[in-house]
């Protein structure tokens, strides 16, 4: 005989499972360790607060000029990336903090307009788009990042060490297949989201085995020297990886489910 409460309940929970199964916010699994430096991210300890890094509200900005005799013929790049990932960590110290972060080498945008316009009056708007696909199409070639074999840049950090809202930040980063150190200073702000991370760091293209392009004998080149900048929004996780409150909502579901299938069975409440 068939029993409608039983299916009405099962119904009720399997509506709050999907719901809040749609949009999973766990930690991305982490990519393999960098080779060359002990990176590997710190165990995260159970009184450690963590933070997922919001893409859409981030900025990564690549600055790379030209050079050269001919200098004027070429221009200036501005490479963002719109969907880096990635986990920061607060402990009870701040040499308990620590992040890990992807960018995805395939994905980076080349001469955005808002991106030019956020960096000033050397990278002048409206770059066309044959330049545009121009330049990504060299930037990912096998003598630059080769993004066939090489598709994430990675950043993990060493030690942090400092003031708590200035920190100086040791880390290891990894293109293509070469993980050097940098230390960056970075300023760190609490928000009502979660925090603000900003920084600024300068590497050399060749420390990473990259070939930077150059034409006519270096009449007109890239410079071998590139700028980063981030601007880095991360938002706090709940203690269960931002799942607890659909876990409670599931809970309150199948409880409120079963109660009415007692009511069904008896004609009353428990």
């Amino acid at each position: 005989m068939r029993r409608p409460w039983l299916h009405h309940a099962l119904l009720a929970c399997a509506a709050m499972l999907v719901a809040c199964t749609s949009a999973p916010n766990g930690p991305a699994p982490s990519a393999a360790p960098v080779a060359r430096a002990s990176v590997a991210p710190s165990p995260i300890a159970e009184s450690t607060k963590t933070y997922r890094i919001d893409p859409t509200a981030s900025t990564l900005h690549i600055l790379v000029y030209r050079g050269g005799p001919m200098a004027r013929l070429g221009h200036n790049h501005v490479v963002s990336s719109q969907n880096l990932s990635g986990t920061v960590w607060q402990g009870a110290a701040l040499g308990d903090a620590g992040f890990d972060i992807t960018v995805p080498v395939n994905d980076l945008v080349v001469d955005d307009n808002a991106a030019r316009a956020a960096e000033g009056e050397d990278f002048p708007l409206n770059v066309s788009e044959d330049a545009k696909q121009g330049t990504k199409a060299n930037m990912l070639r096998d003598t630059l990042l080769d993004g066939a074999r090489h598709p994430e840049i990675r950043i993990t950090s060493v030690q942090i060490q400092g003031d708590s809202k200035t920190p100086l930040v040791t880390a290891a980063l990894r293109i293509r297949d070469q993980t050097r150190p940098i230390t960056l200073p970075v300023t760190l702000q609490s928000t009502d989201a979660g925090l603000r991370i900003s920084g600024a760091f300068e590497i050399k293209q060749t420390d990473f085995g990259i070939t930077p392009l150059s034409i006519a004998m270096g009449a007109l080149l890239v410079v071998d020297t590139v700028k980063i900048k981030f601007t880095l929004l991360a938002a706090a996780l709940t203690k269960h990886g931002g799942f607890q409150g659909c876990v409670t909502s599931i809970e309150e579901a199948f409880s409120s489910a079963m109660a009415q299938t007692l009511v069904w069975q008896t004609g009353s409440p428990a």
